[in-house]
């Protein structure tokens, strides 16, 4: 009785005193919503947005005219015949122009491509947001793990250390001694592993923020409120919503136009001239008119490509809408089981209750020591497995926001 005592009051004080040497260094804390809030100032948003400036840039400049005014001035020095010399002169003026419609179907190209370019900072957006949020709640799994795996190391620490200090007064034999050790290894092993999940799932949330930096991050993350609906109309939500429908729209819109433009191409466009001057000392003006002659490049590939393209991208935007209605089912589904599971896992006896039970029926005397080390595993896994649970329901919740496009509502149906 006196060893199991000793042995308690060890596993009692170790956890606490571990603890609160944790409390005191955390730094403050980030909320999810924070860490979603960083995706909205990624560097690649930036740069996104910098091509949105180059789009309009080249929007304005297909508004402009293809062909400018050209002016040319020719000096012809001539000699006279009846002695003495003359300089004749020739001013020349001419124009092309664009026939077809030209301009404006590269107007519409341009336009085209300034939303693809705003739709592609928007699809960037949403998954800049879907991966700071799982690199967040990942992060924070690790850094929960790691906490268990301090206090299990130290609490079997100081078992060890009991045991061996009983093994040396003869309360305690070889074999429960051997049990301390090879459990207190494990526990060290675990320990290792969980810090460089922690050293791993911090450089990935890093890489998700768009920052570059070591220091470690305390993670809050509310609680899900496990039943929380999903919207009926799910799908139509999602059509409405993702970018990349309209994305591809923009696309086949672009092609439609490139195919018009390529089209309009393959007629000519005139060039028209006037030109005055003198010569041999007669004043000259002349009017003239001139087709350029399609014989090597008549713009019919492009136009044919052109058509091609307007043709996948219309059966690429089918493809993902059918895509999305699966995925869309998916993930509702996906969610649906992992808020039961949770809502039914959270409603068992917590992994703290049961180890406290273990320890006072050690204490008793109605465990062995390797009866309480196996119910303290147990308990252990336990809690990891409900810590899994809490991550694999945040996670199935993220993704069923992203799929509907909507990332808000991953922090929709929380208690804080």
């Amino acid at each position: 009785m006196r060893k199991q005592t000793f042995i308690l009051a060890l596993l009692i004080c170790s956890p606490c005193l571990s603890a609160h040497a944790e409390t005191k260094n955390k730094p403050q804390p980030t909320t999810l919503e924070q860490a979603i809030n960083l995706a909205k100032e990624h560097p690649r948003l930036q740069t996104s947005m910098l091509n949105q400036d180059a789009a309009r840039a080249s929007l304005s400049a297909q508004g402009s005219y293809a062909y400018n005014p050209e002016l040319s001035l020719e000096l012809q020095d001539r000699k006279l015949n009846g002695g003495g010399r003359d300089t004749d002169y020739y001013i020349s003026l001419s124009q092309g122009i664009e026939m077809g419609g030209k301009v404006g179907y590269r107007k519409q190209v341009a336009q085209a491509e300034l939303q693809q370019s705003q739709y592609d900072t928007q699809i960037l957006r949403l998954q800049l947001v879907r991966d700071v949020a799982t690199a967040f709640v990942q992060l924070h799994e690790a850094d929960k793990v790691l906490t268990i795996r301090q206090q299990q190391s130290a609490l079997y620490l100081e078992l060890y250390q009991g045991v061996q200090r009983q093994l040396d007064v003869g309360d305690a034999n070889i074999l429960q001694a051997n049990l301390a050790a090879s459990t207190y290894a494990a526990a060290l092993s675990a320990l290792n592993l969980a810090q460089q999940d922690v050293t791993l799932a911090s450089n990935q949330y890093y890489q998700a923020v768009g920052q570059f930096d070591s220091q470690p991050i305390n993670t809050d993350l509310p609680t899900l409120d496990a039943t929380w609906q999903t919207p009926n109309n799910a799908y139509a939500i999602a059509l409405a919503s993702r970018p990349e429908i309209k994305r591809l729209q923009a696309q086949t819109q672009h092609a439609d136009a490139q195919a018009d433009l390529a089209n309009a191409s393959r007629y000519v466009d005139p060039t028209i001239s006037l030109m005055t001057g003198r010569e041999a000392g007669e004043k000259l003006l002349k009017l003239g008119i001139s087709f350029p002659i399609p014989l090597s490049n008549n713009n019919k590939g492009m136009y044919q490509a052109s058509l091609a393209q307007a043709q996948a991208s219309q059966s690429q935007a089918v493809w993902f809408k059918q895509r999305l209605k699966q995925d869309v089912f998916a993930a509702i589904s996906n969610h649906q089981s992992a808020m039961r599971v949770l809502k039914v896992f959270t409603q068992q006896t917590s992994a703290n209750n049961s180890i406290t039970l273990a320890k006072k029926a050690f204490d008793a005397g109605e465990l062995s020591l390797e009866d309480l080390v196996l119910h303290i595993n147990q308990a252990l896994d336990a809690k990891l497995t409900r810590l899994n649970l809490t991550t694999q329901a945040w996670l199935a919740r993220i993704h069923l926001a992203y799929t509907l496009g909507h990332p808000e509502y991953i922090l929709q149906g929380i208690q804080q």
